[in-house]
This record gives C-alpha cells, structure tokens and sequence, in this order.
C-alpha cells in the first residue's frame, strides 16, 4: 500500500492509552493512505487524494444530498455512515479490483479492522452495526451512501481530467453502473458535461 507516512498507531508502542487516542491514532493512517485506483492510472502523489479525504467529501455530499433530493433518508445516520464507510482500510489498506483480492478477503479483513477499532469505544457495538449496515446494503441510508461513494468518485475523476490526468473514462462506468437513483444519474450526466474535451 502507497501511503504518505507510517501508520500513526506505531506511536503506541504497547502503551495503554484511552480508547478515544487508541482509535484517533488508528484512523490518523487515513489521512496517509492514498486512493491506491488513483496512483495506479498515474495520479501524482502530491496530488493524489487520501482515504480520509474521500471518506470526507461522501460525508459532505450526503449531507447535501440528504437535504436536497432525499428528505426521506435520516440525515443523520447518512453522515454517521458515510464516515464509518471506510474506516476498515485504516488497517487493511486501500484494496482494489485490481490487487487480486476477492470480495470476501477484503470484507474479512475489513471487519476485523473495524470490529478492533470499535470495541473500546463506548458506543462501539453501534458503529459496528452501522458499518455492516452498509456493507449488507439493507437499508435506504446504506444504498445512498454506497451510491454516494461512487458518485464522489466521479467528481474526483473529472478534477483529475481538469488537472490533465488524460481520459478517465473508466471511473466513470464504474460510476454509471453503481447509480440507482434518478437523482443521482442526474448529477452524473451534468458532471459528463463538465470532463475536458479533446
């Protein structure tokens, strides 16, 4: 995994500390860890987004999307999953399609992150459920924010194109397939207009 810095939660070194620091310095990885799709089509490091930069803007997005196009969803439980979604990768790194890891590997994996990052936490059962929400896609908050991560990565791509990263096309069917929701096909086919054009 390409990362900016060394996992912050070296800083421990066996030391007991609160649970509150213990699960700071874990998740402090994401701020170093970069979108691995990213690197790997060629976007420079110094330009490379981080998880913890993705996971902000699907969290902002939400929010935005909550109160605009879906009144129906909880707005609150929207933006408390959307920045659990990816907390996992704070240990298991920024798996993609490409690194030969199967689905069931990676969600392992990912849960075993996630269920030792929560378990000191005084409401750590109820993120853990939160997070598997997600991951199971049972409910209609867990269906937006996993459109939501998808639609953010869009917008990223078309930054990308702006910054002269070439076609990205391939991001963008990523998107066009995970997009359920007209509201959010919509978004997609005014961010189609925005990509730069030979």
């Amino acid at each position: 995994m390409h990362t900016k810095a060394a996992p912050s939660r070296a800083l421990l070194q066996g030391r007991g500390v609160s649970p509150l620091i213990e699960a700071y310095l874990e998740l402090h990885h994401l701020k170093h860890l970069f979108r691995q799709g990213w690197l790997r089509v060629g976007i420079p490091r110094e330009t490379c987004e981080s998880v913890a930069e993705h996971s902000y803007f699907v969290a902002m997005l939400c929010l935005f999307l909550a109160d605009g196009h879906f009144p129906e969803a909880d707005a609150t439980k929207l933006v408390r999953m959307a920045l659990l979604h990816d907390v996992g990768e704070a240990r298991a790194g920024d798996i993609t399609p490409h690194d030969g890891v199967s689905r069931e590997e990676k969600l392992r994996r990912e849960r075993e992150a996630v269920e030792h990052l929560f378990a000191p936490l005084p409401r750590g059962a109820d993120y853990l459920a939160l997070w598997e929400e997600y991951e199971r896609g049972t409910s209609l908050e867990a269906r937006l924010v996993r459109q939501v991560d998808r639609l953010e990565m869009g917008l990223q791509a078309t930054v990308y194109e702006h910054q002269g990263a070439g076609d990205l096309s391939q991001f963008f069917a990523s998107v066009r397939r995970a997009l359920e929701a007209p509201e959010f096909q919509a978004l997609l086919a005014e961010l189609e207009t925005l990509r730069p054009r030979d």
